[in-house]
């Protein structure tokens, strides 16, 4: 295996999170480095053209992604849509030259139904997520999204907290993404109504914004399908 590195490892960010390059990474040594680190907490891999990213997590990274998980359930149950979640499992296709962990993925309707279950993930036999979640605290999402496209998510969210700024990301023929002012899993849902709810959770916390969520979307989201 003959890589490079870019920048050092453990190089801190000014959030605390961690994040280093690897490059001329061939896709077995990637497999192989995946599985090995599998059951370290607090460490993602995005694998593309035999670059590797390792991307390390903070609290404050970790929260939004609660959060905005917390909230996609919410929606799901709200507008009686079948859901199942598979959180930071690995999704990889050595055809594709792709791997990574989301923040949070998820499947929908008919995929919820197949995916029902602890299931391991092997893209080979299975869709892939119906939408995944990426949360910006110290670094892009972008390489993030290209592995997202060519593994064929048709949705991805972007959420950058320090910026305070939100995206819903539609998957084109190309792999690759645009953004659109609704969201593909929820068209009654807005970008500005996941800011609200963030705001919201930022300002009461996880325990009492989750206590309003589920009256939030029968009482604000619901009627929209009307």
């Amino acid at each position: 295996m003959s890589v490079t590195l870019l920048s050092p490892p453990a190089a801190l960010t000014e959030n605390g999170e961690q994040r280093f390059v690897m490059e001329r990474v061939s896709w077995d040594a990637y497999v192989k480095i995946n599985e090995a680190l599998d059951d370290q907490p607090g460490l993602r891999m995005i694998y593309c053209d035999g670059r590797l990213v390792f991307a390390g997590k903070s609290r404050r990274h970790d929260w939004f992604a609660e959060r905005l998980g917390e909230f996609v359930k919410a929606m799901a149950r709200g507008l009686l849509i079948p859901w199942e979640d598979a959180g930071q499992a690995t999704y990889r296709r050595e055809n594709m030259d792709a791997g990574l962990e989301g923040d949070k993925t998820f499947y929908f309707a008919d995929h919820a139904v197949l995916m029902r279950g602890p299931l391991d993930i092997d893209l080979a036999a299975q869709p892939p997520p119906d939408l995944a979640v990426e949360v910006e605290v110290s670094h892009s999402a972008d390489a993030a999204l290209v592995a997202w496209g060519r593994l064929g998510v048709p949705e991805v969210w972007r959420f950058h907290p320090k910026t305070w700024e939100f995206t819903f990301c539609v998957r084109a023929q190309d792999g690759s993404y645009t953004h659109s002012e609704r969201s593909l899993s929820f068209p009654v849902l807005s970008g500005a109504d996941v800011l609200q709810q963030m705001t919201r959770a930022n300002e009461l916390g996880a325990d009492r914004w989750n206590q309003q969520l589920d009256e939030w979307v029968r009482d604000v989201i619901r009627p929209r399908l009307t």
